[in-house]
């Protein structure tokens, strides 16, 4: 009896399967945590999900209306969207909270990329969403996630450029400078 009590305590202490990985927020190697985005606009679709970009590359690139870099780094992104239409999704991702004022800034940001849009002479669809931000504990802005065709994340990065982009999609890994998510992974 006692043999048996400690085999049944063995076996639930033991884990089944090693890979199995609880974080909710991108790791380079891993796959992506799933994701919804509930608000998309200038794209084909005005709901989307990781699943609908199976078979492509896909590029998050994290904003909210204080990062003046985001800003103009924005025509940038839009160039390398259009040397790669086929291969690559660039999906703007818009802060619509604030962690600075507590206060939602939805229509702000609702408010602001359209005249960006204008102004900057860009064609970026973006998501509106700051769910994914919390769940994704995306950090500093700009945060750029890349995930590849499979939907393994090959990226978190502050910064993308053409050269990145081609050693990607030529499966080399690109320098790039590590983006910290608020966890400081």
């Amino acid at each position: 009896m006692i043999q048996l009590i400690l085999t049944l305590h063995l076996l639930c202490a033991t884990p089944i399967c090693k890979e199995i990985d609880t974080t909710s927020y991108p790791k380079i190697g891993r796959k992506c945590p799933s994701f919804i985005f509930e608000d998309v606009q200038y794209y084909s679709r005005s709901k989307m999900s990781l699943k609908d970009f199976k078979g492509r590359w896909l590029v998050l690139d994290c904003w909210n209306r204080y990062c003046s870099v985001c800003l103009e780094r924005m025509p940038g992104l839009d160039s390398l969207s259009k040397l790669f239409p086929k291969q690559i999704c660039f999906m703007l991702v818009g802060y619509t909270g604030s962690r600075y004022t507590h206060r939602s800034d939805n229509k702000v940001i609702h408010d602001l990329y359209p005249k960006l849009k204008k102004n900057l002479n860009i064609n970026l669809p973006i998501a509106y969403d700051s769910v994914l931000f919390h769940r994704f504990e995306v950090g500093p802005c700009p945060y750029v996630i890349v995930i590849d065709p499979s939907g393994i994340v090959r990226a978190v990065t502050t910064h993308l450029d053409k050269q990145a982009i081609k050693d990607l999609l030529a499966g080399r890994k690109p320098h790039l400078d590590k983006a910290l998510n608020r966890k400081g992974f």
